[in-house]
């Protein structure tokens, strides 16, 4: 163990003299002008350099700690207390902790406050009665000074590691930084849940923090799964670490934090300190801590889940008002194990947790915070088309991840270059997706999870709740899973982080999916091979188009998914490729409409941040929308909730599949008959209504539209490319500007003013992203020559 010194300048003289004056009375043969006073000093404790300020602690508690030397060597720790104040146990035993963990060890420790003066040994500890009356007797005591028994050592560090001293803080604040550190990886590494240079900053940090400066014990950071709340709980401990009042102690529920809290508070300190610590003993530590009067010790459980029965016991034991008010905790989970926590298995009773604690929701990033992650991806060189602000999918933080980690390592990028990402969800997620996962355990975890989602989401017994979360989740009930897995592949899923459990309304486990995007192109797969299976002739082929439809209109960004089942049917097809005339006829004919909703209608809503919603029209025709077990409802007039859209999903999945060539297979023939690409984007881009999937909150997501003919509802350009047929749009005419004048004048001759308006944002968007290139001025000349002149006629048109 070393000490460094760090004080620069000299100190301030004031304090020399009051120092001169203590050291000549404990050793008056010193000649105080060959020495220095240190009063900031670094000692180390394991891999963890802890810097000892003087002034600071004089502030605190009111003595000065300095280290005295001569040359090169320490002769003293003195503990100078404020002139009139009385010494006392605590000071020797500061003073002799600081001497006994240097190396080498000043052979002496004086307390002094300016009228009494002591001396001890720092070997034995002893009062020296009448200091050092020679300077031979400080020889003796130096050699003394290297022979402190181990059991010495480990009561200094105790000392350190006591209330009142402010060392503690700075090993707490080692051990988070050494597990943050084990927790983050590159871009593409898929079991670290944090990434070098990429945090968001997220508003729920500093409600946190204000409630940990509050009466409550217990600070519960709860959501959906992967919504960033990890990410709050990093950002509490590393907003803390400059704290004077507060330091956080960062704990994983899911590594060896299961066996306990004071086990894995154990383990974590005592690396950081390069001491063992026992269970016992660190409890010890927690009940002084929770009962002094100094910063609170907050620790962070991080994940924690409804397996973890050992830390949920510890920590209503360690959080009760009996502990102490210094000492916190933060628990971060998903929140059917909060509503666990806090009302018990009955959901009936407020459990202990719910009077000690309080709760904090992460919900998907608001306009601010999705303005923050754009900025800090904009430092990374990423970037958004416009239109992304309107993208419900990058509201949550996973997404942009997935999206800029295939691109931030591109050697373009590290040439200075930076990456524009499409406005939305596309194809891209799955192909990035298979380039990041080859070939590794995890992928076949994803493989195995996937045929169970499948299999769950065909079986009618799903209750209605989990029905409606899978729509947002990938989810899968346990005992479904237990019929594609053994209990030794489930345990292996939890354990690389693929799955987490989270309860249904009813307190039934349910499996969730952890890396979302490589359980989609695992699922576009498994759906492809299906496909394949039920495919044959012209009734087998429509209903199979039937079954995708159904099938991923049930699923988590189910429109990527079947697009990328075509895609990946294409590729099954080896001996023939190509799609049939009656499968994507059967698709085409699936066209969106727009259906009233009639009195009497009953139906039931998922809304992630908020839970299930009833819904009711009743005979007037007003839409009543009620939480189940709140007081209170929403009325709609007619006007307002009195149609839905329907049949969206066949065409959002040709919007998709259209963003790349498609060719055609004639069966009577067997022989490809071309490319489909033009013919889809120029039917389903007439769409009369916008083309995307509900957004979760349409005061955020809602477009705004313009008013065509026969009742049209055309979106704003100003908003930017908000549906994924314009997006296709504008990669076909990226693709094949020079063969794709023919479509553009067709449409322009045919004035179909949906399709003319979609053109339109396209060739807009192309113009702008490379202004000097000719792809653009192509671009620009079609769109004033040809395009908006057809707009404007379609729509003029349609007035009269």
């Amino acid at each position: 163990m070393t000490a460094i010194q760090t004080t620069v300048g000299k100190t301030e003289t004031d304090l020399e003299a009051r120092a001169n004056a203590a050291l000549q009375a404990a050793m008056p043969w010193l000649d105080v002008s060959t020495i220095k006073h240190q009063l900031t000093f670094s000692i180390q404790l394991g891999h963890s350099p802890i810097k000892i300020d003087g002034r600071a602690s004089s502030k605190r508690r009111g003595r000065l700690d300095i280290l005295i030397e001569k040359g090169s060597q320490r002769l003293a720790i003195l503990e100078l207390k404020k002139p009139g104040q009385p010494l006392d146990m605590d000071d020797v035993a500061q003073g002799l902790s600081y001497a006994r963990v240097l190396h080498p060890r000043p052979p002496i420790v004086v307390v002094s406050n300016g009228t009494d003066t002591q001396c001890y040994n720092t070997h034995t500890g002893d009062l020296l009665n009448g200091g050092l009356p020679g300077e031979a007797d400080l020889t003796g005591l130096m050699a003394a000074a290297l022979k402190i028994a181990d059991s010495d050592l480990r009561d200094a560090i105790a000392t350190l590691m006591g209330p009142s001293s402010h060392v503690w803080m700075t090993a707490v604040r080692a051990a988070t930084r050494q597990t943050l550190d084990e927790l983050t990886g590159d871009w593409n590494d898929p079991y670290t849940p944090f990434t070098t240079g990429y945090h968001l900053p997220r508003k729920a940090t500093c409600v946190a923090l204000d409630a940990l400066r509050g009466p409550r014990r217990v600070i519960a950071i709860e959501g959906a799964p992967l919504i960033g709340k990890s990410h709050v709980v990093r950002a509490v401990a590393l907003s803390a670490e400059t704290a004077e009042d507060m330091a956080v102690l960062f704990v994983e529920a899911s590594g060896t934090a299961a066996i306990g809290i004071a086990d894995e508070v154990a383990r974590l300190l005592g690396d950081a300190i390069g001491w063992r610590i026992s269970a016992d003993e660190a409890r010890h530590w927690l009940r002084q801590l929770a009962k002094s009067d100094g910063p609170t010790l907050v620790i962070a459980i991080d994940a924690l889940g409804l397996e973890h029965d050992a830390i949920r016991r510890e920590l209503e034991t360690l959080s009760a008002q009996k502990m102490g008010t210094r000492l916190k905790f933060v628990i971060e989970a998903d929140t059917s194990v909060i509503d666990r926590l806090w009302f018990g298995e009955s959901r009936r009773k407020d459990t202990p947790f719910a009077r000690r604690g309080v709760r904090i929701e992460i919900d998907e990033l608001d306009d601010e915070e999705f303005d923050r992650a754009r900025h800090v991806l904009g430092a990374c060189g990423v970037n958004f088309m416009n239109g992304a602000e309107k993208a419900d999918e990058f509201r949550q933080p996973w997404v942009l991840h997935a999206m800029a980690a295939d691109v931030i390592d591109d050697p373009m990028m590290q040439q200075g270059m930076s990456a524009v990402l499409p406005p939305m969800l596309s194809l891209d997620l799955i192909h990035r997706a298979r380039k990041r996962f080859i070939r590794e355990p995890l992928t076949e975890q994803a493989a195995t999870f996937a045929r169970a989602a499948l299999d769950d989401h065909a079986r009618d017994d799903r209750p209605a709740d989990v029905r409606l979360r899978s729509l947002h989740t990938f989810m899968v009930r346990k005992q479904t899973m237990r019929d594609h897995a053994s209990s030794a592949d489930i345990t292996d899923m939890e354990r690389s982080g693929l799955i987490r459990t989270v309860l249904d309304e009813k307190n039934r486990g349910v499996f969730t999916g952890r890396i979302p995007e490589l359980i989609a192109s695992e699922l576009s797969l498994h759906i492809a091979a299906e496909l394949a299976d039920r495919m044959g002739d012209h009734e087998q082929d429509r209903n199979a188009a039937d079954w995708l439809v159904g099938i991923t209109a049930r699923l988590p960004f189910g429109d990527v998914i079947g697009a990328a089942s075509l895609s990946d049917l294409l590729k099954l097809q080896t001996d023939t490729p190509g799609l049939s005339l009656p499968f994507m006829n059967q698709l085409l004919d699936l066209s969106p409409s727009i259906r009233p909703l009639k009195p009497g209608t009953r139906s039931v809503i998922w809304v992630p941040s908020v839970g299930r919603l009833d819904m009711l029209v009743r005979p007037d025709g007003v839409t009543v929308v009620k939480q189940p077990g709140h007081a209170g409802s929403v009325e709609l007039d007619p006007g307002e909730g009195g149609v839905t859209y329907a049949n969206l999903d066949a065409w959002l999945i040709l919007s998709h599949l259209a963003s790349q060539p498609i060719t055609v297979l004639n069966l009577e023939h067997g022989q490809i008959v071309g490319l489909m690409e033009p013919a889809i984007l120029g039917l389903v881009g007439t769409s009369p209504i916008p083309l995307r999937r509900a957004p979760n909150n349409l005061e955020r997501s809602g477009l705004h539209t313009h008013d065509g003919p026969n009742g049209a509802s055309l979106t704003c350009r100003d908003d930017g490319i908000v549906e994924p047929v314009t997006f296709s749009i504008l990669r076909f005419l990226d693709r094949q500007h020079d063969n794709a004048e023919d479509w553009l004048q067709e449409a322009c001759d045919e004035r179909a003013a949906p399709l003319l308006n979609r053109i339109s944002h396209a060739l807009y968007q192309l113009a702008g992203m490379n202004p000097d290139h000719p792809k653009a001025k192509w671009a620009r000349a079609w769109l004033s020559d040809s395009v908006n002149p057809a707009l404007k006629e379609a729509l003029s048109t349609s007035k009269d």
